[in-house]
């Protein structure tokens, strides 16, 4: 339990001790812009230093698809668009060897919604329980491994995956086109964490579920609102270094990051760095993500990302490559989805329904774990009863 007489102190700081870093921001969120202009009044130079010292940064940098020296309109006049929108999104029990029996449950939250068509919503959850040797201890490269909170929302995010992709097939029944939406990142990038096989395996997967949207002609986006990534930050910081070559190791191996020569316009966001540039409706250009993970992808796969200005903030698109090459089905996907963004005031609708019904509350928690154990008592397999510290967690005598 907090002690808030002990903790207001230390709140009553953070205006006063903050506001040096608040002067700060500006500074670098000005010198950021002013690199950006440059970069986009010399898009020539930008893009070959870029591709000249690719291989000595110590951050992946992304390849720019698109000219960047213009913003582009998404289309307005199809904004009444027969369309139906499909959005997942999961969440998670985790595994704890505390409790009555271990498993893990994976919650996956569905929406689909048409427009300009007669069809009825679905709003469905799907909860999936995983309690068996081999869910608890899958095999990787011939070995046993001892699942985690990394292996878990590795699953989970797949699941979602392999449920916007059915979902969506489905939905093209409907007789209108078919936006995927999913909350968030599309690059898997805490896979490369992983044993190697696992990482190959969980890359077919997706390759396999992405093939089956592509050819079907859905287009697919991660949607990421208040995004934090500054992929094309990190472009600028190799456009504005001093060096001719942006070997990072040699030059500035001894030095702390806040020291670097390129420094001066980190840590900043590419939402900041955008936002004053882009109008309402307009995007940015597409880049390639330079993430070491989306290179062991199929060419058609590797993900893209623009920042796109949906009214109320910018917000970071990710979608596969292959969409580039129909740009009018890219131009009428973002359409649905800016107005998704306008009809969940602020948000889009179908997704935020999607993570209504797939969050898991407390008592919904509690819940689960005690039907587990009524099971248990049933079948008398095994003694029912909380690790010592759980029992003590849940009834403290003092």
């Amino acid at each position: 339990m907090l002690d808030f007489r002990k903790l207001i102190q230390q709140i009553e700081k953070v205006g006063v001790e903050g506001l040096p870093t608040a002067l700060s921001k500006k500074e670098t969120l000005e010198a950021g812009e002013a690199a950006y202009k440059s970069a986009l009044a010399n898009q020539e130079v930008f893009v070959e230093k870029l591709e000249q010292n690719r291989a000595w940064t110590w951050w992946p940098t992304a390849i720019p698809l698109e000219p960047i020296d213009k913003n582009i309109m998404v289309g307005s006049n199809s904004a009444d668009q027969a369309v139906t929108v499909v959005a997942v999104d999961g969440s998670q029990i985790m595994p704890s060897h505390h409790e009555i029996h271990t498993c893990f449950l994976l919650n996956i939250g569905s929406a689909v919604i048409s427009y300009g068509i007669k069809a009825p919503p679905i709003l469905d959850t799907e909860p999936r329980l995983f309690h068996t040797d081999d869910d608890l201890y899958p095999l990787v490269d011939r070995r046993r491994m001892h699942i985690d909170e990394l292996y878990v929302s590795l699953e989970r995010q797949m699941l979602e995956l392999e449920k916007l992709v059915e979902l969506s097939l489905q939905s093209l029944l409907r007789g209108a086109p078919v936006v995927a939406l999913v909350d968030g990142s599309l690059i898997p990038w805490s896979v490369e964490k992983m044993p190697g096989g696992y990482i190959e395996t969980y890359l077919k997967r997706m390759s396999e579920a992405l093939d089956k949207l592509h050819d079907a002609g859905v287009p697919l986006f991660g949607y990421l609102s208040n995004s934090r990534s500054g992929d094309v930050v990190n472009d600028l910081r190799v456009y504005i270094c001093p060096y001719e070559n942006s070997h990072c190791r040699d030059h500035c191996g001894q030095l702390n990051e806040e020291d670097f020569p390129c420094s001066k316009i980190w840590p900043l966001s590419d939402r900041h760095l955008v936002a004053n540039s882009l109008k309402y409706g307009e995007r940015t250009a597409a880049f390639l993500s330079g993430a070491s993970v989306t290179k062991l992808m199929a060419a058609d796969h590797r993900m893209c990302f623009a920042y796109f200005n949906v009214g109320n903030e910018v917000a970071r698109i990710e979608f596969p490559r292959w969409m580039l090459e129909h740009k009018d089905l890219l131009d009428s996907a973002l359409v649905a989805v800016k107005a998704q963004v306008k009809k969940g005031m602020g948000y889009p609708v179908c997704l935020a329904e999607a993570h209504n019904l797939a969050v898991i509350k407390g008592g919904d928690r509690q819940r689960f774990f005690e039907l587990v154990a009524r099971q248990l008592v049933q079948l008398g397999l095994k003694p029912v009863k909380l690790s010592a510290k759980e029992s003590k967690k849940r009834n403290s005598f003092i």
